[in-house]
């Protein structure tokens, strides 16, 4: 089974204007939509797209918590625990038809460690060989820098376990230190801009380091992958775009997927990058369909090395 853990969820609220957000000026939006938002839930909606199972684990709070809540058990397993104090955030999505898309991210609720205590403790007792745990997005304010590392390690106690990490800033740095099986983070969060070669490197370095795999996405300047088997690279294939939102998140859910079918390595990164362009073309944070993931998959561009 596939498990994706999201500490500090959403509900994602999607308009769409014309030319672009404008600052200072009244912005019209002609089309809104809101969805259960959070990197993990979304990669959740991911699998569900390519017809893979998965639970989806989250901490909530407040009235949008229980909102939250109610749409996701609607179409998911769910495992949660309730934070005592705040309100689950609600982020914004501002989308153009120029292809650049404006987030506005609330804070959402702080740490608190009983619940997350509680919410690793139900996980790790119905882990077992064979399953994988995506562990995904900014924890909740005030969280110490080494909580995903604990979760790696606790998660890890199960023999057979894969975790993949997917996060930013110091829980990247910490959770490296714990050796997940797999992390995808972006050259930003890596400290380096956008290069190929560049991210290839710190790739391979992170793989040198005990991680089994390590995808480096770059938006619309593609994505690199590395493992013990060969290193990767992919330009980004030009479609129409109506919101990047979430393309991160979906090629977390081509990791899952692959390493849950026993893809092999080559074939797991054209799926990242088919399943990240198809989100590319759909709105919000809806994810794609299948059969343009598979049309996708089809056309893009990989380098071996």
């Amino acid at each position: 089974m596939i498990y994706t853990l999201t500490l500090n969820p959403a509900i994602d609220v999607s308009l769409h204007v014309k030319d672009g957000l404008m600052p200072g000026s009244i912005n019209k939006s002609y089309a809104m939509r809101s969805d259960p938002g959070g990197k993990g839930i979304n990669v959740s909606k991911n699998l569900k797209t390519m017809g893979k199972e998965s639970v989806v684990c989250v901490g909530v709070c407040g009235e949008d918590g229980e909102k939250l809540l109610s749409k996701l058990k609607t179409e998911f397993e769910v495992i949660s625990v309730v934070y005592p104090s705040g309100n689950t955030r609600t982020n914004i999505k501002i989308s153009g038809e120029n292809g650049v898309t404006t987030d506005i991210n609330a804070e959402g609720p702080y740490y608190d460690k009983a619940s997350v205590d509680t919410l690793m403790k139900v996980l790790s007792e119905r882990l077992k060989s064979g399953d994988i745990v995506v562990i995904s997005g900014r924890p909740p304010l005030g969280s110490p820098s080494d909580i995903y590392a604990n979760l790696i390690r606790c998660f890890k106690q199960t023999e057979g376990v894969k975790v993949i990490l997917d996060c930013a800033d110091k829980y990247l740095q910490e959770g490296l230190a714990a050796l997940p099986y797999a992390v995808k983070p972006t050259c930003d969060e890596l400290g380096m801009e956008n290069d190929m070669e560049g991210a290839l490197s710190e790739a391979s370095k992170i793989v040198s380091g005990g991680v089994a795999f390590c995808l480096v996405s770059m938006g619309k300047d593609g994505a690199v992958f590395a493992g013990s088997e060969g290193k990767f690279s992919s330009e980004a294939v030009e479609v129409k775009v109506n919101c990047t939102t979430g393309c991160g998140d979906a090629m977390t859910a081509g990791l899952a997927y692959s390493f849950d079918e026993g893809m092999k390595p080559e074939e797991t990164f054209r799926l990242c990058m088919a399943l990240a362009t198809a989100s590319a073309e759909t709105e919000g944070t809806k994810p794609p369909f299948k059969y343009r993931v598979m049309e996708l998959s089809d056309i893009i561009p990989i380098c071996g090395q």
